[in-house]
């Protein structure tokens, strides 16, 4: 904030007067160097145009004193006050910070918003907090943090949170007597467009309150910058520049912070330590949830502690359930919160969307709507573990779901839905339901005895929408539901939606009508046929799966009453007699499965009289998975293209493919050659011709399947050609492969297990993930490596002798992209090349990973120097310890042994088995971790090495005997003792030196440091050896960058079209 101490600050701003003076000799003075001159001048002008003080407006002089003195006061509370509430007690907040202060971008002159966007609890406003502590004292004149938007929005008034956070930015008491101020209003606008402020909303609720609030903010000065935290992502996508959504904490994250409020600076005991597991998991990475379980459990008994643990299974803490309710009642149309609560009863682990809107309604676009905007509100989110697009709910809001159910009765009977086995069991047993339950959804795995139904069990449910009764293994239920006679009640007219594996009788209810049945599910069932009487319509049914119903002997005819069909699943119906006629009235069919269906009497009948079957009319079938029989099938002449995907095993040559095709399996069918009309599927994206053995060539056409992601010739052991990917004319024997193989610019997956006569590889394409060459034992060299490549089998590649560096690149510039190798039977790599591949491993591993430990094996009988500690023979001594457990700097503990495996040839190979022991001089705190690798040795081979990488955090939280002490800072001495063996840590169990010798071993305590010293001196190593300067190596980071987007910007030249494969296998 500029004072403008009896100067006009016009003066300032236009540099007349004495300034002007001031001036004119500075540039006298600095003729040469004008550009210093013109900078001063901006500086003041800058100054000038601040929201600032002017000492002719304070009369007497005391009060602009008082004035300075109030506004230093009032930042210095806020920043004291913010650091003390902070400091010590935040975990995993580092990446998270820079990351906010990535998308702030300060430094540009721009006016911007960002949101934090995350479920309750999560720690939007603890990161909002720290951001703001850390930029406002020293990059913006005016700082507001507004805390608790949506509740005071409800007690005060938009006009009360507008007074608040412009007085705090301008410092104008005037704002507080204005009856509704707002930016652009021109009092305020003049102070506030000369005056670079950040501005923190915190908790806002709703798109009414952020627009109230930030009206004109785009009028704000230059490099001013907003920060909204909210729970619903739809408040933010309209103002927002960028939206960070907060994940949650690891799990060594999760229990470092849990630790902090159960234990302070003590370290918990190996008891506390497993208690401290579950309370973590149970947490599920949400830090509210930690710190209030934390303090809530500190300097409790043992006792306390897993009673209070068991409690929360059923009953939630207090204090979390209120935070994380806030965003159910924040859902303000009675449907979305239905929705929610159906999701939170129905489902334990992740799901798909389309699975809860089959069973939420499929009819109505509602529930996709209400399915958004849970997402939105982040009440359910997509599951980053699932490959499939799947969502999740986070556990902590499911049991509040839950909660919410069980606070309807204190009868279950009485509830809308029910999820628990024994709750379900009992009302079933007893009669107990009414007409206030809507959903029954449990796992039978879950009873503990077998269940008697009353038969009219259902009679009083009217409402009922879903049923869904699953097993995990439908084979192996140990106890079951039984009915000694029939269901003399209806089920409810309502229902949507009906599961009931193993169901108990021959069949459904007479008086239950299906017309609003989207899926019926009886997998395992007694049932004998469906109903007793004709089923006049089922309009709403998608879904049937009817699969080891080994008692179904026929199914009616649904062409007519359920034209809407798409799935059936009759897999394992032994007894099935009939079911094809129908079929081809069934237009919406995309899934059939027939498999085991050995009683079908019109198949039978096909593959005994025919080898050719026309499929023209078999309707919409995406997915044909019938293998009835072993049927006789010889001949595929044509398709409906409506067909999206064909298995045949059994055929034997097929002319004409539907053109909609997108998965073709031709896996091991006696063909020697392939029709080139296969090159007209453009659509087709994964091709299976594994164990094709009479395959000698494919159609040059090949090269115009496009969409091509997955291609698998392993198995095809007369293949001898393979054409040029973009030379149609030119074919390519298996010694060698094209070097247009670059230009498949999308491959991320290239396989050529077993190649053994492969000599060399072309140049990679730029996206390679992953490069499988295991068995190439005529390989020589490998081509330089992608960037991004990130594994590499070359096991048993006997001829290896040199692979080019793999381009380095900068730790945490992409984390997702951690390397694996294998290297294993590679005798004869030269000592460079396993220099490079040991370094390059040992800096990505470690450093990239937290929980997992770590595996490489490679040729060689010399352990690595920067292994601190090593030794000859098996057994190792570490005198002096330098501090571990309690340096943040160290990482983990790595293991390497060379192994003498000349003589040894075991099919399931051996165990190197790890033991190491910490103790201490007086020997009060003993310690032991143990631990194994396996060990193929299916051939001989050379001398091999074995490092294994234990990562500190995996140390700490290993399963450990209860009788032992886990080393700290008192652990002083170590021991190694390595051994192999057939079994687990049998050390009366150890082969002679004639079948396996452990040469050497040796111990290297990882930390930041040596893995930095060992970075810097690898790339000095590789550019020394390669003759590059510091400039091209550098370059060649960004050169793998732009690769990919040149190829686009060449790719008007139509003679080398770019293929987008992303997967192709030869072996």
């Amino acid at each position: 904030m500029p004072i403008f101490y009896g100067i006009d600050p016009s003066v300032v701003r236009k540099q007349n007067g004495s300034y002007g003076v001031a001036f004119a000799q500075l540039e006298n003075r600095f003729m040469d160097r004008m550009e210093k001159v013109n900078q001063w001048r901006a500086a003041l002008t800058e100054a000038s145009n601040l929201c600032g003080l002017d000492s002719k407006d304070f009369r007497p002089e005391a009060k602009l004193v008082q004035r300075i003195i109030e506004d230093i006061s009032l930042k210095l509370r806020k920043y004291l006050s913010l650091n003390h509430h902070f400091k010590g007690h935040l975990v995993g907040i580092e990446r998270k910070i820079e990351k906010i202060e990535s998308l702030l971008s300060i430094g540009l002159k721009d006016v911007r918003i960002i949101g934090i966007w995350g479920m309750g609890g999560i720690g939007k406003t603890t990161l909002a907090s720290v951001v703001f502590q850390k930029l406002s004292n020293s990059h913006f004149e005016g700082c507001s943090f507004l805390s608790n938007v949506r509740e005071e929005y409800e007690r005060h008034g938009i006009n009360h949170l507008r007074k608040t956070f412009l007085y705090e930015l301008l410092n104008d008491k005037a704002i507080l007597k204005m009856d509704t101020p707002f930016v652009a209003s021109p009092y305020i606008f003049d102070k506030l467009r000369r005056k670079k402020v950040l501005l923190v909303l915190d908790d806002v609720d709703s798109s009414i309150q952020l627009d109230a609030l930030v009206e004109g903010y785009d009028q704000l000065a230059p490099g001013s910058r907003i920060i909204v935290t909210t729970r619903n992502v739809q408040v933010l996508k309209k103002v927002a520049e960028n939206i960070y959504k907060v994940e949650r904490l690891s799990d060594i994250e999760s229990l470092e912070l849990f630790h902090l409020h159960a234990f302070g600076k003590n370290s918990p005991l190996m008891d506390d330590e497993v208690l401290s597991k579950r309370v973590a998991s149970y947490a599920d990475g949400n830090p509210l949830a930690l710190r209030v379980l934390g303090s809530f459990l500190n300097s409790k008994s043992k006792e306390e502690w897993e009673s209070a643990i068991n409690k929360l299974q059923i009953f939630p803490n207090k204090d979390i359930l209120n935070a994380l309710t806030i965003s159910y009642e924040g859902l303000d149309d009675k449907g979305i919160q239905n929705i929610f609560l159906d999701i939170a009863c129905l489902f334990n682990q992740s799901f798909s969307r389309d699975d809860a809107e089959s069973i939420l309604g499929f009819h109505d676009s509602f529930v996709k709507i209400g399915i958004s905007v849970l997402i939105d509100k982040c009440l359910i989110e997509n599951d980053a573990i699932s490959t499939h697009g799947d969502l999740r709910m986070h556990d902590l809001l499911r049991q509040m779901g839950r909660t919410i159910v069980r606070d309807e009765h204190k009868e279950p009977g009485n509830r809308s839905r029910l999820w628990d086995a024994e709750d379900v069991c009992r009302i079933l047993e007893r009669n107990k339901g009414t007409e206030m339950v809507e959903v029954i959804s449990f796992n039978m795995s879950d009873i503990s005895r077998d269940v008697k139904i009353s038969r009219s069990a259902f009679s009083k449910m009217c409402n009922l929408r879903v049923l869904k009764i699953y097993c995990d293994r439908i084979f192996d239920t140990k106890f079951k539901l039984y009915l000694s006679q029939d269901l003399d009640s209806y089920l409810s007219d309502t229902l949507s939606y009906f599961q009931w594996d193993l169901y108990p009788l021959k069949l459904l209810p007479s008086n239950f009508n299906p017309g609003n049945l989207v899926e019926l599910i009886l997998r395992g069932s007694l049932v004998q046929k469906l109903w007793s009487h004709e089923v006049q319509s089922l309009p709403a049914l998608r879904r049937m799966d009817l699969s080891h119903s080994k008692l179904l002997t026929e199914i009616p005819d649904l062409s007519h009453v359920a034209p809407n069909l798409e799935s059936l699943n009759l897999e394992g119906c032994t007894s099935l007699v009939q079911v094809l006629p129908f079929l081809e009235n069934l237009e919406k069919l995309s899934y059939l499965n027939l498999a085991g269906c050995s009683k079908l009497g019109d198949l039978k009948e096909i593959s005994r009289s025919t080898w050719y079957w026309d499929l023209v009319k078999s309707g919409g079938i995406k997915n044909f998975l019938s293998n009835i029989c072993q049927q006789k099938l010889r001949f595929l002449k044509s398709f409906t293209n409506n067909i999206l995907s064909v298995s045949s095993p059994e055929a034997h040559i097929c002319k004409k493919f539907p053109m909609n095709l997108t998965s073709l399996n031709l896996s091991g069918i006696p063909i020697d050659a392939l029709p080139s009309s296969i090159g007209s599927l453009s659509g087709l994206v994964h091709l299976y011709l594994s164990e094709c053995e009479e395959l000698k060539s494919l159609p040059t056409s090949i090269y115009k399947l496009k969409s091509l992601e997955s291609l698998d010739l392993s198995g095809c052991v007369k293949l001898e050609k393979f054409p040029e990917i973009l030379e149609p004319s030119e074919h390519l024997k298996i010694e060698s492969i094209s070097n247009k193989l670059c230009d498949l610019t999308n491959l991320e997956c290239l396989w050529l297990e077993g190649c053994s006569k492969l000599e060399r590889l072309p140049p990679l394409p730029p996206a390679l993930l992953s490069l499988d060459v295991q068995d190439c034992e005529s390989l020589k060299s490998l081509a330089d490596l992608p960037l991004f490549c990130r594994s590499v089998n070359a096991r048993h590649c006997t001829s290896l002798e040199k692979i080019s560096d793999w381009p380095a690149y900068p730790h945490g510039l992409f984390p997702e992209y951690s390397r694996d190798v294998d290297f294993f039977g590679c005798g004869k790599l030269d000592q460079n090349t396993r220099n490079t591949i040991i370094a390059d491993y040992a800096i990505f591993k470690m450093l990239e990973s937290e929980i997992s430990d770590l595996v490489f094996c490679y040729p060689g009988d010399e352990i690595p120097k920067w292994f601190s500690y090593q030794t000859s023979g098996s057994l190792l001594n570490i005198k002096k310890l330098p501090p571990l457990w309690n340096n943040d700097n160290f990482l983990g503990l790595a293991i390497c042994v060379v192994l003498d495996l000349n003589k040894i040839k075991h099919p399931l190979g051996i165990l190197i088995n790890f033991k190491l022991n910490f103790i201490t001089n007086d020997d009060d705190c003993p310690c032991e971790f143990r631990s194994h690798q396996v060990i193929e040795t299916d051939r001989e081979c050379l001398d091999q090495q074995v490092m294994r990488y234990f990562p500190k955090g995996l140390l700490q939280n290993s399963n450990k005997p209860s009788n032992l002490n886990w080393p700290s800072s008192c652990s002083s001495e170590a021991s190694l003792h390595v051994w192999p063996s057939f079994h687990d840590f049998e050390e009366d169990d150890i082969f002679g030196n004639e079948y396996c010798k452990i040469k050497k071993c040796g111990v290297w305590l990882v930390n930041k440091e040596d893995l930095e010293r060992l970075n810097a001196e690898t790339i000095k190593s590789k550019r020394k050896r390669r003759g590059f300067d510091d400039e091209c190596c550098e370059a060649s980071v960004s050169d793998q960058f732009v690769s990919s987007g040149s190829r686009e910007e060449e790719g008007d030249d139509e003679s080398h079209p770019t293929i987008s494969s992303k997967k192709f296998r030869l072996m």
